[in-house]
């Protein structure tokens, strides 16, 4: 079996399909079943050489779906020297299907935007890792000397460090178990989740999914997270979960900002200071001058925030919101006396 260096994170779904997509592009005639779980970066580590790979072929199926479903034309042929033999049936994406549609002309600001987004891509880890696979191919024989690709590295700026394993949960359909801790009481409970999305609401990750204790739909902060994610296993298998409809995560989407239409707090601002700018630039007006009307989901997020501005603020309601910045305040207090 490969092995990769111990500094190597698990590849996620999204690194797999672009690790797929390269190989697939780049090869000259094709590659089997065989030689994609051996080399491509997502699969090489978990393919054993002449042993059991059924679940590494399962997932290689639904990676082959994923493609398609997002447009990108995946096709198949039997070598003509194969005799209908389904054994040897290649894969590749032709390169053409990748080329703009003749009728699509771009603004020169979406032209700018778009070399923007390509300077902060090139050059990064995802570009190693895809070169890495590249190099491997080429070494089988399946790639062209002159093959090669564009660095390509998307990137989401999260310092949770739960974000990675449970952005992997997502994309495989996996359950998992992770340590809570409750803002208001500060208890520590596991709790067991189906993952759906995840999502940044006023600058804070938190995870949306089937929370299989409650029964029910729940949202948690990454912040609060306070163990590693770890994989719910039936007998040697992970314990997975059947994607949940579109409808279904609509609507809880749906939920969770209806909360914050909901929740709202009025908050006082002097002029002409840092609180003043951003809030003007972030949130409606209140009903006189220098108040703002901040709706939120998490009021110990909001306590927190605000508590940045200190002097800058003051909050007019709702009590518990200012009782929240109140203690933090001499909690820190405390801490330095």
């Amino acid at each position: 079996m490969t092995t990769n260096s111990s500094n190597e994170y698990k590849v996620g779904k999204p690194e797999r399909l672009f690790s797929l997509t390269c190989a697939l592009l780049y090869t000259s005639r094709g590659l089997t079943k065989a030689e994609i779980l051996r080399s491509v970066r997502g699969y090489d580590t978990e393919y054993v050489e002449g042993g059991d790979n059924a679940s590494l072929e399962r997932k290689f199926e639904r990676d082959k779906e994923s493609l398609r479903h997002n447009g990108i034309q995946l096709e198949t042929r039997i070598p003509a020297h194969e005799d209908e033999n389904n054994q040897a049936t290649v894969y590749l994406i032709k390169r053409e299907s990748f080329y703009w549609p003749k009728d699509v002309k771009f603004t020169p600001r979406q032209l700018a935007l778009l070399n923007l987004a390509a300077e902060a891509w090139a050059g990064g880890s995802l570009s190693t890792a895809a070169s890495r696979g590249i190099t491997k191919l080429r070494a089988m024989g399946s790639v062209g000397e002159d093959s090669d690709i564009v660095g390509i590295a998307p990137r989401i700026q999260a310092h949770e460090p739960s974000f990675r394993d449970l952005n992997n949960a997502v994309s495989d359909y996996q359950v998992v178990q992770f340590d809570y801790r409750n803002p208001q009481s500060g208890e520590i409970m596991t709790r067991t989740l189906q993952p759906w999305l995840l999502r940044q609401v006023a600058g804070q990750w938190l995870v949306m999914g089937f929370d299989e204790l409650r029964e029910d739909t729940r949202n948690f902060m990454l912040r609060r997270i306070v163990s590693k994610i770890t994989p719910v296993k039936v007998g040697k298998e992970s314990k997975t979960f059947a994607a949940p409809s579109p409808d279904l995560i609509a609507a809880a989407v749906a939920d969770l900002d209806l909360l914050a239409e909901r929740q709202t707090a009025l908050v006082k601002v002097k002029p002409e200071t840092e609180a003043w700018f951003r809030f003007q630039l972030d949130l409606t007006g209140g009903k006189k001058a220098g108040e703002v009307e901040l709706h939120y989901h998490d009021i110990y997020v909001l306590a927190e925030q605000l508590r940045e501005y200190a002097n800058e603020i003051e909050v007019l309601g709702p009590e518990s919101l200012a009782n929240l910045i109140r203690t933090g305040f001499e909690k820190v207090a405390n801490q330095h006396a």
